[in-house]
């Protein structure tokens, strides 16, 4: 009888690692998929019969192939890749937009005091005035331009870290529940293989979010914090993140757990850092110097042509009105006339142009400029679009740096947990042979069964 015991174990071997080959074949293309492999060990004699080879061989399990430091690597170079990625997608809007030829501050300002300047050698010439009203309209449709797009990223941005915020407590969610599932089927007896990885994308997809910690209990759950511990997922336990704006209107963050109320840094790595991180350290900083520069220009402009007479002899009229809560735009012309532009210093002389020299001036003064310094206009916009595309170009190294490295986990990871056609190949034919082999072996015990009956 132990010929078709061996045989028997032998086929059922088989038949296990020919499932679990069909199952990796199958999930080749399956996200995080880890393949499985059939662990198997021989049966020892029973009894002490001296000439008994043993018993057969016996599927202790189904393996997962899978290696946590290699999938925790790939965890945190998806963070780092987020993080970069989610950042120049806004630095990159900001740069293009403050550093264009059409919207660009620097191509403004040079139009409109060649605008100035043209007008020295007639500056009675109606012509001459109109072109300068338009060039000033066109600046001021820059600045608010600038500053409608600015507004707008911030609005975006703080929308999207809403949606993120919501996107983490689903994915924490059913984290917590798949903790629960793989505690409850391990306690059973079942294997878990498949809810592992299935866990496991979601804590990829959670990584791109935010920067985590992860630690596994011996029950197989994952107990899941940011980098300055306040709780996300502990078992079965889940945390709620709420972002919300404070008098000022500046957005902070929170963690609800277990009926207790953590306080979270925004800068905390992934989508949701880099958008914290781009408003505060990059968005804020340029609003600032546009809006210091449009105050500045607006007030240099109007406190010279208040020093002239216009073409009537009356004293000058403001160009510019500057208002930041202004919902058309903080810069506006103002209510002046072609023949109220204030360019000469004598109220009975119109071709005086002592005050039109005095503000093409203005172009090379140096005003106190947020972000920039002392600097003169045309010297604070290009320091600003020099800075933004610095900003970028530092952003885009570290972002193809981070991609590299990110490519660099995924294939550590793949060349242990990914399938491999050819190997299970191999493997197939193996255990097919395998197989074959064994039903012979069954074949063989019967035949040689029936001629021993055939005696008697």
């Amino acid at each position: 009888m132990s010929l078709f015991t061996i045989g028997n174990s032998g086929i059922q071997a088989a038949r296990i690692g020919m499932n679990a080959t069909a199952m990796n074949i199958a999930n080749v293309n399956t996200p995080g998929y880890s393949r499985q492999r059939a662990e198997q060990s021989s049966i020892g004699p029973m009894g002490n019969q001296r000439l008994f080879s043993g018993s057969g061989v016996a599927v202790d399990g189904i393996r997962r192939m899978a290696d946590q430091f290699r999938t925790e690597q790939v965890w945190r170079g998806t963070t780092e890749q987020s993080y970069y990625a989610q950042g120049q997608s806004y630095l990159g809007a900001l740069e293009k937009m403050i550093g264009s030829d059409a919207t660009g501050l620097g191509d403004g300002l040079d139009n409109l005091f060649k605008a100035l300047s043209g007008a020295t050698e007639k500056p009675e010439n109606q012509a001459m005035r109109q072109d300068l009203l338009t060039e000033a309209k066109s600046l001021a449709m820059r600045f608010n331009n600038l500053q409608k797009f600015m507004q707008r990223q911030r609005s975006d941005i703080q929308q999207q870290q809403q949606d993120i915020a919501g996107n983490i407590n689903s994915l924490t969610g059913n984290i917590a529940q798949y903790n629960q599932k793989i505690s409850e089927t391990e306690a059973a007896g079942g294997d878990t293989s498949v809810l592992r990885d299935q866990r496991d994308e979601l804590v990829k997809s959670l990584s791109e979010k935010v920067d985590i910690r992860i630690n596994q209990n011996d029950k197989g759950e994952y107990q899941i914090t940011l980098p300055s511990g306040q709780p996300l997922v502990s078992g079965k336990d889940v945390g709620t993140i709420s972002i919300v704006p404070d008098a000022s209107g500046e957005l902070n963050m929170s963690i609800s757990f277990g009926g207790t109320a953590f306080n979270a840094d925004l800068a905390s790595g992934g989508q949701l850092g880099a958008l914290h991180d781009y408003e505060i350290n990059t968005l804020a900083a340029t609003e600032a110097s546009v809006n210091g520069m449009a105050e500045a220009l607006a007030t240099a402009f109007n406190d010279q042509l208040a020093k002239g007479f216009d073409l009537n002899g009356d004293a000058g009229k403001p160009l510019f009105v500057f208002d930041l809560s202004n919902p058309d735009g903080m810069l506006q012309v103002g209510d002046i006339a072609w023949d109220e532009l204030a360019f000469s210093s004598d109220p009975l002389a119109q071709g005086n142009n002592e005050n039109l020299l005095a503000l093409i001036k203005i172009k090379t003064e140096t005003y106190a400029i947020p972000g920039v310094g002392n600097s003169s206009l045309d010297n604070a916009s290009a320091s600003l679009i020099s800075t933004i595309g610095i900003q970028s170009r530092q952003n885009q190294t570290e972002l193809s740096a981070a991609t590299s490295l990110l490519q660099e986990t995924i294939a550590q990871r793949d060349s242990y947990s990914a399938v491999d056609y050819d190997e299970e190949y191999v493997n197939l034919t193996s255990y097919t042979q395998a197989y074959q082999a064994n039903m012979k072996v069954i074949a063989t015990g019967d035949q040689i069964f029936s001629d021993l009956l055939a005696l008697f």
